[in-house]
């Protein structure tokens, strides 16, 4: 079959998702994830021993299934790409293995990812169809530029000026915990297990703002970084002073949740203000990382990009967490930039950065 745009089969195992994509360009024609959540959450947490297990054990699987729902032969794929880093280091070795050793079998070229690249570019992926928020060719795409991007997921707080797709400057990032992780760490104390983020999220929906509040950490600093920890300890000191007074937790814990997601969504816009009024010829912003799976906090993101009047690019749901889908897309926009690899000894050469940066 003809195929106007390469046929890239892209591997991410970045942390404890096994993922495979298919895409022909920026089209995902297929994107399978498999989540270890379930059995983390004993764990209270993601354990990268058993998270490495998992992957060597789904990989295979997960790969004959990807190609299946694309109906593509791995002969008839044009690249290999995989995430690289940042991620756990034992974990990013599964993925990145896997897809080394199949380029240099098919005799494909490979395309290391940076995965916080990917979530940048999460929101540019085309559906089946062709469909998306930005259809078209690369004109269209180069017409969104420059921008920033304000990327949260569990390890990552960044906000970064994007002149053009390979081109970066971090403006501001967390100096300690990320969004993700605090979410996580508010889950325990409320005990809500793990991943505790999205039950967060859900409970605040059913606060009232104002009832318990917090302060918006990093709020005079006047710099674009981020600093989470602070924030941790006081829902930690919050949640004891209202047990010790002898209330019970469900009298309090939709409106602490309520407060503890106002106080995130603040101090987000608050950085991403100063970012946008400090770079007037930005366009667009781009949103990506799993802590996007709360809608609330893509629409109030997107009321500030919005109010800036700039285009506001996020993804489809099932590509904001960890996907091999959105790293297939910034293959593809490498492989347009001609950063891949072809011969065998220096595709062995690469090696997992899991401390990557953009």
């Amino acid at each position: 079959m003809k195929h106007n745009e390469p046929i890239i089969i892209a591997f991410d195992t970045s942390c404890d998702d096994t993922s495979v994509a298919i895409l022909e360009g920026r089209k995902v024609l297929s994107s399978v994830v498999s989540s270890q959540v379930e059995i983390h959450a004993q764990w209270g947490g993601v354990v990268p021993d058993i998270a490495r297990r998992e992957h060597e054990k789904n990989i295979p699987m997960v790969y004959e299934e990807a190609l299946k729902k694309a109906k593509i032969k791995i002969e008839d794929v044009d690249y290999v790409a995989a995430t690289y880093g940042p991620g756990l280091a034992i974990d990013l070795e599964v993925g990145l293995a896997f897809a080394k050793e199949l380029a240099i079998k098919y005799g494909k070229p490979f395309v290391p990812v940076n995965h916080m690249e990917g979530h940048m570019f999460s929101g540019l992926s085309l559906n089946t169809k062709g469909n998306g928020l930005v259809p078209g060719d690369m004109n269209e795409v180069e017409k969104l530029f420059p921008a920033l991007a304000l990327l949260i997921s569990g390890k990552h707080t960044e906000l970064v000026l994007v002149e053009k797709i390979g081109d970066y400057k971090k403006l501001g990032e967390t100096l300690d915990d990320a969004v993700g992780e605090a979410f996580d760490k508010v889950g325990r104390i409320l005990n809500f297990g793990y991943p505790g983020g999205p039950v967060v999220c859900e409970f605040a929906k059913k606060g009232v703002s104002g009832n318990i509040k917090f302060t918006i950490p990093m709020k005079n600093s006047g710099d674009m970084n981020f600093s989470y920890s602070g924030l941790k300890t006081a829902a930690l000191y919050k949640t004891k002073e209202l047990r010790e007074e002898g209330k019970q937790d469900k009298e309090w814990v939709y409106d602490f949740c309520r407060g503890f997601l106002d106080t995130v969504i603040d101090s987000l816009n608050l950085k991403l203000k100063i970012a946008v009024e400090s770079n007037p010829g930005v366009k667009t912003l781009f949103v990506g990382g799993g802590v996007f799976n709360s809608e609330e906090i893509v629409r109030k993101i997107g009321n500030t990009a919005r109010s800036y009047g700039l285009t506001y690019i996020y993804s489809e749901q099932e590509y904001r967490g960890d996907n091999a889908g959105m790293v297939g897309v910034s293959a593809y926009f490498n492989i347009l930039n001609g950063k891949y690899i072809s011969e065998v000894g220096e595709i062995r050469k690469v090696d997992r950065d899991p401390r990557l940066s953009l």
